[in-house]
């Protein structure tokens, strides 16, 4: 998991919750590393410490990752997420990019053994997962409150913005 806002955070439960033997979570903020720890991430990774991409490897014996979801919505986290894949292996797309952002990546990748998939909005599909979401919150395995890490006033709204900004939140949520 490249990532862990509240999407990124959304996807280690998500992971947990489909059995995964082993969730990683790489953010540069360790507020929300110990999040994804809490919420089920096996082992989490400081990019700022340490290359990613080699951390992964080295967490899977050299394989790399079965499925690396990119939750950031960049070029570099869409390169490091690939790297991050195994051969056979699934990268999802999940962050969104700007537009403009271009990836560049060797031709022979697209020869190797793998899938790339887009993901918009979760590639949910409303009326058949939001029910199954909300039964996993009922039942207490998806825990909907962890992901807010703050409340705040209308007021406050700029202040928002700028934890928004330097990524020290994870979701805030405006309260009247």
């Amino acid at each position: 998991m490249l990532g862990c806002g509240g999407v990124g955070l959304a996807g280690v439960q998500g992971g947990r919750i489909a059995g995964a033997a082993r969730v990683i979570a790489v953010d540069p903020v360790a507020s929300k590393r110990e999040a994804a720890l809490a919420l089920g991430a096996t082992d989490a990774i400081d990019p700022a410490a340490a290359d990613p991409v080699a951390a992964v490897r080295a967490a899977t014996g050299g394989r790399g990752a079965d499925y690396a979801f990119e939750m950031v919505g960049s070029a570099a986290a869409i390169l490091q997420a690939r790297a991050m894949t195994r051969r056979g292996g699934t990268t999802v797309l999940v962050g969104a990019a700007p537009r403009a952002e271009t990836v560049t990546f060797p031709a022979w990748d697209l020869h190797v053994e793998g899938r790339i998939l887009g993901c918009g909005n979760g590639s949910a599909h409303v009326r058949r997962d939001v029910p199954r979401f909300l039964g996993l919150a009922e039942a207490g395995r998806l825990d909907l409150g962890a992901m807010v890490s703050r409340r705040i006033a209308l007021a406050d709204l700029a202040t928002a913005f700028d934890a928004l900004r330097t990524g020290e939140a994870i979701r805030t949520v405006v309260v009247p």
